[in-house]
């Protein structure tokens, strides 16, 4: 039911969880089970029945979808994504833009174009060069990658030197370095995710041997419904300077004290023991939401 990967033979059991949040108001609005086999790009369309005039949608490579795209801009709402190495590029006129000369010198492009060989959908190309440092670390990592499918070329290994964007909030709304602001807020959703596995434990829910079908459902929905639950009434209305994945890792290891004792009580614990780090070289997520609204 839960269709895996491979290792050494034998295929496991592995459970893939999909989620549509507000991450401006933290609620999680749909949850999906479905199996590690199910790629994301198969779900990209289920956000649509959520979807309202003006909402913005943040995605990453997993859920690049053309189609969805097309959708949401007919739907008059917004999105804000990662693009596509092989997808082809096409200026107003409709003729096809060398991608070698875009990544020719390394300056910001921020330009209206087409994508997409049939849909030609159009969209704002932004193109932020990275610092050296950054473009070293995506190149090795691209490197070291040994899928034998992956025949990666000069141009990619130049693409990688880059911060690449498609949108189509118009550029009075958002510059092209707002509108990379505004794309770090998909890591909160990433650190989401953490906090359920290295906070909360997920993985340890249900032991290897287990093959009821209906026991693994109702344990990870359960789970799924408990954090909603804890980040509505714990999270949410408490300081924003707290860290949502240090206040998770706090809860699974004080989990007694957290239902026994007063909010007020709560409250004093969480802000000793859950703030964020201060660093002056990174801004907060709270912060990067002010750029969402």
């Amino acid at each position: 039911m839960f269709k895996g990967n491979y290792s050494r033979g034998e295929q496991k059991a592995v459970a893939r969880i999909q989620s549509i949040i507000n991450v401006k108001k933290m609620q999680f609005l749909h949850f999906s089970l479905g199996s590690f086999t199910d790629n994301d790009q198969s779900a990209s369309s289920s956000v649509l029945q959520w979807i309202n005039k003006g909402d913005l949608v943040i995605r990453d490579l997993g859920y690049f979808a053309l189609p969805c795209f097309s959708a949401l801009i007919t739907r008059q709402a917004y999105f804000l994504s990662r693009l596509r190495f092989d997808v082809n590029l096409y200026d107003e006129k409709g003729k096809q833009l060398c991608l070698k000369r875009l990544l020719r010198k390394p300056i910001s492009k921020d330009q209206w174009v087409y994508i997409g060989a049939k849909q030609k959908l159009r969209v704002r190309l932004i193109m932020i060069p990275l610092d050296t440092q950054q473009a070293a670390e995506k190149i090795r990592k691209a490197k070291r990658d040994r899928d034998k499918r992956l025949n990666h070329s000069k141009a990619y290994y130049q693409w990688l030197r880059y911060t690449v964007l498609i949108t189509n909030v118009e550029d009075n709304v958002w510059t092209a370095p707002q509108a990379i602001q505004a794309y770090r807020v998909r890591w909160h959703i990433e650190i989401i995710f953490k906090s359920w596995k290295s906070g909360f434990h997920m993985q340890q829910l249900l032991h290897e041997g287990c093959t009821n079908e209906n026991r693994v459902r109702v344990s990870i929905y359960l789970m799924l419904l408990f954090i909603c639950l804890f980040v509505h009434k714990v999270y949410v209305p408490d300081d924003k300077s707290i860290s949502l994945l240090k206040l998770c890792k706090y809860a699974f290891i004080n989990i007694r004290q957290v239902f026994t004792i007063s909010s007020s009580q709560l409250k004093l614990l969480i802000l000793k023991h859950c703030c964020y780090d201060k660093r002056r070289d990174r801004k907060k997520m709270t912060d990067l939401y002010q750029i969402l609204t």
